[in-house]
């Protein structure tokens, strides 16, 4: 069967400098205003270019970013190493427990400005990274990738590999979401949804290993040389304007943190 060009999917090269200057944003900025403004962009890019499907990664996000803000509003790393912090409320305040005190070396447990901060900060980091390395492996066609790779004269299995990698986040959200929707439709005795977690992950890891070993037998009795050669033309890198305008301001945010702040 050969492969056809059905899928809308682009292999845009200008998609790779997109993630690169988020990646970039996410690792040298800390000002929470020059990174809410980041999440934003990345956040309009991504869902013009994939609408609904940015919905499941959106919800997860909005679980990061409570995750953080609570960890690290409960338990600031600058607030146990000395550092100057304001705090809002005392949870447990020291010389009350001895237990919580000798873990907290007798400071106690207290909510903090800077530990809220910190929170969003550091989940923001992650949800650039998120958003836009979504965008990256759902937009590249892994098919044009291996045609690159080819041309680059890389081994087939390193190519087949790295191009089958750009498309594991999307597939296994794709599939969580399926395997999510069953699981309510047939509501199987005993359901708990304090075990909805582990029930969906245990079939998240069925589906992907039976997935993988179909692939696999594919792989074998079709031929790797023969779905190498067929990948050939199966897209071509292309260059978005919206890719462009979108480097560019994240571009931007990265010199004003530089420069400005």
């Amino acid at each position: 069967m050969k492969f056809t060009n059905l899928e809308k999917n682009y292999g845009s090269l200008t998609s790779i400098l997109v993630l690169l200057a988020g990646l970039t944003l996410a690792l040298t900025s800390f000002n929470a205003y020059i990174l809410a403004m980041g999440v934003f962009i990345s956040l309009v890019y991504s869902v013009i270019n994939y609408k609904k499907q940015m919905l499941p990664v959106i919800k997860f996000s909005a679980w990061i970013i409570f995750g953080f803000v609570l960890s690290q509003a409960f338990f600031y790393w600058g607030f146990y190493s000395g550092q100057k912090t304001d705090i809002i409320f005392w949870v447990i305040k020291p010389n009350i427990n001895p237990i919580i005190d000798f873990l907290t070396e007798d400071k106690g447990i207290a909510v903090t400005y800077q530990g809220i901060l910190w929170g969003l900060v550091s989940s923001a980091k992650l949800i650039i990274t998120l958003y836009l390395a979504f965008a990256f492996s759902k937009g590249l066609n892994p098919k044009a990738v291996l045609n690159f790779l080819k041309k680059a004269h890389i081994s087939p299995i390193i190519a087949l590999g790295t191009a089958m990698t750009f498309r594991l986040l999307p597939e296994m959200l794709e599939m969580a979401k399926t395997v999510y929707s069953v699981s309510k439709v047939r509501k199987p005795k005993n359901f708990n949804k304090l075990k909805m977690p582990y029930t969906l992950l245990k079939a998240l890891i069925y589906s992907s290993v039976k997935k993988a070993y179909v692939t696999s037998i594919a792989l074998e009795t079709k031929g790797l040389s023969d779905f190498a050669f067929e990948c050939e033309n199966a897209g071509r890198f292309e260059i978005k304007v919206s890719d462009i305008l979108v480097f560019g301001a994240l571009i931007c945010l990265v010199f004003l943190n530089f420069f400005i702040f």
